[in-house]
């Protein structure tokens, strides 16, 4: 299976400067356990899929372009990625207590109950549908505006979307 196949990327139409109420930190910083498991029980209540264990997160640019230099992945200003067992977060726009940086992980969060769900999708872009409509249901819970609108969702959720440039 091609790393495209199981890489799941979080985009965003905002870009990293955008994202100024978020506190950098660090690169490298871990994402503790204390700060994903609240994030993570939210999506198991949504998607009724229970995570065995969470994935281990960190918060760095570097690593975060590293992930997405894998052979075959596309990018669009993403700001977070998931392989099987990792969230890799940008640094730049990680902050554990601002509601829109733990939007972030909760989109990378859904890829991974994801991959204990036993559900089969048509192709890899369709699982974005779940990821960015829970992404926004979480933002909009917390008083904040969604990340993209449905129509952009349906576009990139779309089994064509590999076949096209994606432009924001």
């Amino acid at each position: 299976m091609k790393n495209a196949n199981f890489l799941l990327l979080a985009f965003t139409m905002f870009a990293l400067t955008n994202c100024a109420d978020a506190g950098a930190v660090a690169d490298g910083t871990p994402i503790t356990s204390q700060e994903m498991q609240p994030l993570a029980t939210w999506v198991e209540a949504q998607t009724d899929v229970q995570m065995p264990a969470l994935p281990i997160g960190v918060a760095s640019g570097m690593q975060l372009k590293t992930t997405l230099g894998l052979d075959g992945v596309r990018q669009a200003r993403a700001v977070a990625a998931y392989v099987p067992g990792r969230i890799v977060i940008n640094n730049v726009i990680w902050d554990p207590n601002d509601v829109v940086s733990q939007s972030y992980l909760v989109h990378e969060l859904v890829h991974h109950a994801q991959l204990f769900s036993g559900r089969i999708y048509p192709c890899p872009e369709a699982k974005e549908r779940e990821a960015y409509t829970l992404q926004n249901k979480f933002l909009v819970e917390h008083g904040e505006s969604p990340v993209v609108d449905q129509d952009w969702i349906d576009d990139i959720s779309s089994c064509h979307a590999s076949s096209r440039q994606l432009s924001f």
